[in-house]
Order: C-alpha cells, then sequence, then structure tokens
C-alpha cells in the first residue's frame, strides 16, 4: 500500500472526512481477477483489446434524442430509470478495507414531527401560495440508510449556514447498491412550522433537523444522517491528493476569479474560463469552480456535476490508498465536518464499499415533475409536482430500486470501443459515458483511417435484455440503426465504431428510464 506522510495528511481536512467517513459507500478497492471498468474515464485504466480489428457497425433505436433544456414537471412520457455506473479503477494499492463488522448505534427511523402549518397570527401574512400536505413517507428497507450532503460556502461552525449543495445517497445493504439524488435549491417547499420558502433557506431556519422534516415533509424520505462540509475543505482536499482527473463531455464556461487570492467584490478581477470537451486534471480551485458554476448553465446541471466530481474524487482517493487509513483520518480531524453518523456506522459503509463499486450507483436528478414559478417578491423558484407519471413521487421512489444495470442479480454488458474519429480523447469520453450508465466500455485499437459516422454492432441473437434503449441514447442513435451480428465468438455483446459525427455530450438530466410497473 502507498505510504502517506504526516504532512500530505494534514493537508487532507474537511471535505476528505465526507468523503470516507460518509460517501465510503461509493468509493471500494480494486480486487478480484475482473478487468477494470472505468467510471471516469479519466482516472481508470481502461482495458485494451487485443490486436481486434475493427468490425462492421451495428444500429440503434427509435429512442428520441433528449431535450437540452430542462422542462417543467410531470411530461407524459414514461422511461426507464437510470441506469447507474459500474465504477471501476485500475487496480489502485490494494487498499485494504474493514473486513469486520464494527458495531454501531441502532438505526433509528425518523418521524415527521410538524403534520400540518401552524395557524397563522394576526398580523402575518398569508402565505404567497398554498401550503401543501405533507407528502405519504416512503416505506424505507430495514437495510436501506439514507444520508444527507450538504456543502457549504461558509466555514463549518460559523453562524450562517447556508448550504448550495443538498445530496441525498441512499445505501442498500442487501446489494449492496447506492443511489444518488441532487436537490436544487430553489425548490419551493413548506418549511415546518415555518411557511413556504426555499428549501436551503431550512437550514438557516431551523438547522439540520429541521432540514431533515422538510426533506421528510415534502418528498417523503426519512434522513438517517448527514454531513456537512465547508467549500474551502473540498478545494484543500483536492489538491491534497495531486487533483482530481474529470472528463468534460459538455464544454463548460462561465465566470471564473483570475486568481482565488484576489477580491471577488472587484470585477477586473474576474475573467471568462473554459473546460473543452477532453480529460482534464484540475486542482482544487478548478474543481471547485466546476462544482459550483451554474451561470452558463442552471441548478440541475451543478448537481450533475457534482455527483460527477465526488465520484472521481472517491475513485482518485482510493486508487492513492487512502481508503484503509479513514479510522486515523477520523480521529485527527473530525473537528472539520459535522456530522451526527457514529464512527460504527462509518465502517459498516466501508465494508460495503467494493460490492457497490461492483455492482453500480444509480444517479437521479429532479428535472421531471417540477414548475418555474414567481414569487409575488420577484424570486424564480421550482414549485414541485408531486403525483402522476414521471413527476418526483415516480422519481424519489426509484431512491429504493436496485440500479437498472446492477451486477448484484445480471451479467454485465460489455462494450467494445473502436476510435475512427481521429481525436483520442473521443474514446475515452464514449468510455466514461457508457461506465456511468452501467456498461463495461473496453477499449480496442484505433483505426488508421477515419469514418464519417459511427456505427454499432450487437453480436449475440436477439436484442432480448441488451438495454439497447440505454446505449442507443448513449451514442444519439436510433435503435433500428443497431446491426445485429451473430457471432458467437465475438468477445463483447456490443462494437461501437466512433466516427467523425460523434458527439459525447449528452443531457443526463434526460436520461431515459426504466418504467415503473405500479
Amino acid at each position: 500500500m502507498a505510504f502517506i506522510s504526516k504532512k500530505f495528511l494534514a493537508k487532507f481536512t474537511g471535505l476528505a472526512i465526507l468523503l470516507y467517513a460518509i460517501v465510503l459507500i461509493l468509493a471500494g478497492c480494486a480486487g478480484g481477477q475482473r478487468p477494470p471498468l472505468p467510471t471516469l474515464a479519466a482516472t481508470v485504466a481502461i482495458e485494451v483489446a487485443a490486436n481486434e480489428s475493427s468490425t462492421t457497425p451495428q444500429p440503434p433505436t427509435d429512442t428520441p434524442t433528449p431535450s437540452t433544456t430542462p422542462t417543467p414537471a410531470g411530461t407524459n412520457t414514461p422511461g426507464p430509470s437510470p441506469t447507474p455506473s459500474n465504477t471501476a479503477t485500475a487496480t489502485p494499492t490494494n487498499t485494504a478495507v474493514p473486513t469486520n463488522t464494527p458495531t454501531s448505534l441502532p438505526q433509528l427511523n425518523p418521524v415527521l414531527t410538524v403534520t400540518a402549518p401552524v395557524e397563522l397570527l394576526e398580523g402575518i401574512p398569508t402565505p404567497s401560495t398554498a401550503v401543501p400536505t405533507a407528502v405519504p413517507t416512503f416505506e424505507v428497507p430495514d437495510s436501506t440508510t439514507n444520508i444527507l450532503l450538504l456543502g457549504s460556502d461558509t466555514a463549518i461552525g460559523s453562524n450562517d449556514t447556508r448550504t448550495d449543495t443538498m445530496i441525498i445517497v441512499s445505501v442498500n445493504q442487501d446489494g449492496p447498491t447506492a443511489s444518488m439524488i441532487s436537490l436544487p435549491r430553489d425548490l419551493y417547499v413548506y418549511i415546518p412550522g415555518k411557511t413556504m420558502n426555499r428549501l436551503n433557506t431550512a437550514l438557516s431556519l431551523g438547522g439540520v433537523e429541521l432540514l431533515k422534516q422538510t426533506i421528510l415533509y415534502n418528498f417523503g424520505i426519512p434522513i438517517h444522517y448527514y454531513a456537512r462540509v465547508d467549500f474551502q475543505g473540498f478545494e484543500t482536499a483536492v489538491d491534497a491528493i495531486g487533483g482530481v482527473d474529470i472528463a468534460v463531455s459538455c464544454r463548460l464556461q462561465d465566470w471564473r476569479l483570475i486568481s482565488p487570492e484576489l477580491d471577488p467584490e472587484d470585477e477586473d478581477n474576474w475573467e471568462q474560463f473554459a473546460l473543452e470537451p477532453g480529460l482534464h486534471h484540475i486542482d482544487g480551485d478548478t474543481a471547485l469552480w466546476f462544482a459550483r458554476s451554474r451561470l452558463s448553465t442552471n441548478d440541475f446541471d451543478r448537481g450533475r456535476r457534482q455527483q460527477q466530481l465526488l465520484r472521481a474524487l472517491l475513485n482518485q482517493g482510493v486508487d492513492i490508498g487512502l481508503v484503509s487509513q479513514f479510522p486515523s483520518l477520523w480521529e485527527a480531524y473530525q473537528d472539520n465536518v459535522e456530522t451526527d453518523m457514529d464512527i460504527g456506522r462509518m465502517l459498516q459503509f466501508a465494508t460495503l464499499a467494493p460490492g457497490i463499486r461492483e455492482n453500480g450507483v444509480q444517479h437521479l436528478y429532479l428535472v421531471r415533475g417540477i414548475v418555474p414559478w414567481e414569487t409575488p417578491g420577484g424570486a424564480q423558484v421550482q414549485l414541485p409536482v408531486w403525483e402522476g407519471e414521471n413527476n418526483l413521487e415516480e422519481t424519489f421512489s426509484r431512491l429504493f430500486r436496485v440500479p437498472a444495470l446492477n451486477r448484484a442479480g445480471r451479467r454485465p454488458i460489455t462494450v467494445e470501443i473502436i476510435n475512427a474519429t481521429g481525436n483520442p480523447d473521443m474514446a475515452l469520453l464514449a468510455a466514461d459515458n457508457l461506465a456511468w450508465y452501467g456498461f463495461v466500455p473496453i477499449i480496442g485499437e484505433d483505426t488508421p483511417e477515419t469514418e464519417p459516422f459511427t456505427q454499432m454492432f450487437y453480436y449475440r441473437p436477439n436484442f432480448k435484455d441488451s438495454f439497447d434503449w440505454m446505449i442507443s441514447w448513449i451514442f444519439d442513435m436510433f435503435r433500428s440503426q443497431i446491426q445485429l451480428a451473430e457471432d458467437d465468438s465475438f468477445e463483447y455483446e456490443y462494437k461501437v465504431i466512433l466516427g467523425e459525427d460523434y458527439d459525447p455530450c449528452l443531457n443526463q438530466l434526460y436520461q431515459p428510464q426504466e418504467f415503473i410497473n405500479q
């Protein structure tokens, strides 16, 4: 295992503890004899097929191309459940994970303590929108734990408790599998015992307990534990591990301070900064910009990038062998993170890490089931729509469903990638997209000549259980374009030949979803 110096550990503050104490569930050690299964192409060694010549392509299906702008609530188009990514990394440093199940405090089931608004007193204005009744609480299996991750632009311990980042991680120990869902701060909801307001204001109005109650009242999700770190801790953690590799599939441009030490109040200290599509190694300051930027995109895409960066950072930490050092890290730096999770529970999650990586993580976003609205005061917010197809009730219910391409109950689907674009980054970005949704990509040898169009082949007798609806969407093709090539001797299920028309930029917020049988 790699030796980590005390000086290095001293830098690993704030978010590092959050990553390994709370989201260890998403890390895990590479082990066994299986080939690497990349999650983020930049952080993973992807298997290269040995001397395989390119074959003829295959066709996708009539899956519609996703729209690029989030639409309001509840379209009537059902779809498939977001297929998680099977994260795998290049053989890291054989990091050990605790093998004995540690003793932890019993997991309590949260209950709603405020079921209706308090009567308005004389002189208190009537709320500008009707207060909704509490939604039914989801039945959470005994083996499932819901963890609320919070990121703050103010220091831990300060009186100001704003939060821009709210992510629920749901861990199913039976798989084991995990799901993540980002909560936009501008959701306009009822704050129990208060009034209607943005979701993130619950933290400043009544602390984490009120935020937990707000999530339970409006979304029916009991939060068992939480962890909160500030952005300075996040930036320090990224720099402490030498930066992080990130796969950028869509060009991102926004304003950025020319240098972190400059005064942000001086407009001359800002410049336009962009990350072009490709693989980038970024430092803490750039990672924070990547996680917070939203002027050129929106809060939904920012939540997606935060999930992506969290996964990349976790993989990087595992690769350099920090997982096994969690107990000593926690002992030294527990004051840099706010959490109500006991050490025994954290170590329990650490033992699940390899299985979760193997079986997959599901990524969810709240773009279906919300309606843009302007308050009488002129604030732009999002109103939740709970019931109905593709609305929030359905999206939140997916937290407790296993990822569609999880490996706990099905074989992996392997995809060979042949790069005929002339751009070496395109194969890595395609592999990253495939792995994010649960496929197992293998990068073959590039072709000496470019091809104008992307082609896809499927090497099985029929398309049953092929997830052709998902892979065709990933490559912006119709299912009918996938060519059926019956060849039992071919090593992989799919072969994709990337042509010059290949665009890795996906609108992941509108990924196709599996139908839920009600």
